[in-house]
């Protein structure tokens, strides 16, 4: 098998656990489970990726308390504490009225100083995940085309398109809103949330001397916002009702901070 800087030839591979997709959610799997002794011999747990190497799409996301109490479990938040300022306030803006509320996130005062409201560069954690793993943990260029049992229950067969045949005793699907396992488990297609959403990243080489603070402005049907990642860099979205909704949102729920533990 490969490490994570290449890309294995076709043949025949036996897994105990094998995570389709090498997302946050992937990989934090495939770190929990050998945190609990899951998978420890060579080739127990195997990750595939379809792409050459981590995703990097994505921007930046949010991590609140309880993500960091996850990401502790799992020995990586070290990694990312030290380099991304907590915050502590969102200030919202209403367009029609140019009335600002001001909101603060509480925290866990027991938890110490290190368990606060953070934004962060979302492949800073994949890649602190990942550092976690051992080589050829994970399997790049590694498209999945068909799953079966060959008749057993107890076995999942997995063909990727480069001719790679891969039995395993375990399947996980982290593999996105088009999971090529949630076909193959018969689950419904995905339900629309009446929501799309723009994200992307500003870099400002000379800083950008915004506060540390989470700002949001509301209009009928929409909400922007931005917050600071770094001295230079600013994480920025745009979310639009795109049908109508069955109720109002509350300040957070329709917000792409509203990041309770760990997304995709």
């Amino acid at each position: 098998m490969a490490d994570r800087s290449g890309t294995a030839p076709a043949m025949d591979v036996e897994a105990e656990v094998v995570i389709v997709g090498a997302g946050i959610a992937g990989l934090a799997t495939a770190l929990a489970l050998r945190r609990v002794g899951v998978g420890m011999s060579p080739g127990g747990v195997l990750v595939l990726e379809r792409h050459a190497e981590l995703r990097s799409a994505g921007a930046a996301l949010t991590i609140f308390p309880n993500g960091w109490f996850a990401l502790h479990a799992l020995g990586v938040a070290h990694k990312l504490i030290s380099r991304y300022d907590a915050f502590e306030t969102s200030r919202v803006t209403t367009l029609e009225t140019g009335a600002t509320q001001v909101f603060r996130f509480a925290g866990r005062k027991s938890s110490g100083d290190d368990v606060k409201v953070r934004p962060m560069h979302r492949k800073a954690l994949l890649e602190a995940l990942a550092e976690e793993l051992p080589p050829g943990t994970i399997r790049f260029s590694s498209r999945v085309v068909s799953i079966d049992s060959e008749g057993s229950p107890q076995i999942a067969v997995l063909r990727l398109d480069d001719g790679t045949v891969i039995r395993s005793k375990v399947l996980i699907g982290c593999d996105g809103v088009h999971s090529v396992v949630a076909q193959w488990l018969g689950m419904s297609e995905p339900a629309s949330s009446g929501r799309s959403a723009v994200r992307g990243l500003s870099v400002f080489p000379d800083g950008h001397g915004l506060k540390k603070e989470l700002r949001q402005f509301l209009s009928e049907g929409l909400r922007a916002g931005m917050v600071p990642i770094s001295d230079t860099d600013v994480y920025r979205f745009l979310v639009n009702n795109t049908i109508s909704a069955g109720k109002t949102c509350s300040t957070f729920d329709c917000s792409p901070f509203n990041t309770a533990a760990l997304h995709n």
